[in-house]
């Protein structure tokens, strides 16, 4: 195997404890020295930017957020940015307006929101550890898309939507959604809600837009996560870790098990590895 040249890190679950909402002071000692060692580092997360507040001490080079549809580089300049399809994104929030649920859309520069104040809304952004005081820039209202205008396309496509979040479990409900969404699929890691982003999208593009960009090869990076949406990065790196705390359907998927990410699991990969 030829010598980790960059580091793939999903955040919640895996750099974060869900359960503290704290970066270990492991995990941290962990990737300073990766970095002080030469070794590239990238959080690879499905949170935006503005989702970030709560993430600080943390040296990277480089983010792959929205599940791979939004990559920059460490001062923030955009690297990739792929939209969702235009009509997908109208009629989602056409049919959340109508039914009055809440709902999430991610673009490079603002967070809009139906119905931000929601009980679902601020429990997802608990999960991550964050209020909506946390959100930097704030939530931004959509605008009124429940009936049809000639404008339409132009309107959604001003958004530049990446991602989308939906607040209902896997089952019927998310089928009927996507449904509405033939350009998209979803990425969950959690039945609390979920991340859905264009067909073309997820974690494993990522790694290849930064690879491209940053001149490594994918055989020569490794990925370490805990959730579903991670399984096309761990596939796709030289070396896969799964996270104590991951299911199990994503510790079938990989070549290594670390402990939980309360046990110091992160730092025993990367000292396993690098």
């Amino acid at each position: 195997m030829k010598r980790i040249r960059a580091v793939f890190l999903d955040i919640d679950g895996t750099l974060m404890s869900i359960r503290r909402h704290a970066i270990p002071e492991s995990a941290r000692a962990a990737v300073t020295a990766a970095r002080a060692s030469g070794v590239l580092i990238f959080l690879c997360t499905s949170r935006a930017r503005q989702f970030l507040t709560n993430v600080g001490g943390i040296g990277y080079d480089g983010l792959v957020c929205l599940t791979g549809a939004h990559c920059t580089d460490a001062v923030g300049r955009d690297i990739h940015c792929e939209q969702m399809h235009w009509r997908d994104i109208l009629q989602s929030v056409r049919y959340v307006q109508r039914a009055g649920q809440p709902f999430i859309a991610l673009a490079p520069d603002r967070i809009f929101a139906e119905q931000p104040g929601r009980p679902e809304v601020i429990h997802a952004l608990a999960v991550g550890g964050l209020r909506p005081q946390d959100v930097a820039g704030g939530f931004s209202l959509f605008d009124d898309f429940r009936e049809e205008r000639p404008d339409d396309e132009a309107r959604v496509k001003a958004l530049n939507i990446l991602q989308v979040t939906g607040f209902f479990p896997s089952g019927p409900e998310e089928r009927a959604f996507m449904a509405l969404m033939p350009h998209s699929h979803a990425q969950r890691w959690t039945q609390d809600f979920v991340d859905i982003v264009s067909d073309t999208v997820d974690k494993a593009l990522g790694m290849e837009v930064m690879a491209r960009h940053f001149g490594f090869g994918l055989d020569e990076t490794m990925a370490v996560g805990d959730g579903a949406n991670d399984l096309p990065m761990l596939r796709r790196a030289a070396v896969g870790v799964a996270m104590g705390n991951a299911p199990d359907e994503v510790k079938r998927n990989v070549g290594f098990v670390t402990s939980d990410v309360d046990e110091d699991g992160l730092q025993r990969a990367l000292e396993r590895f690098l």
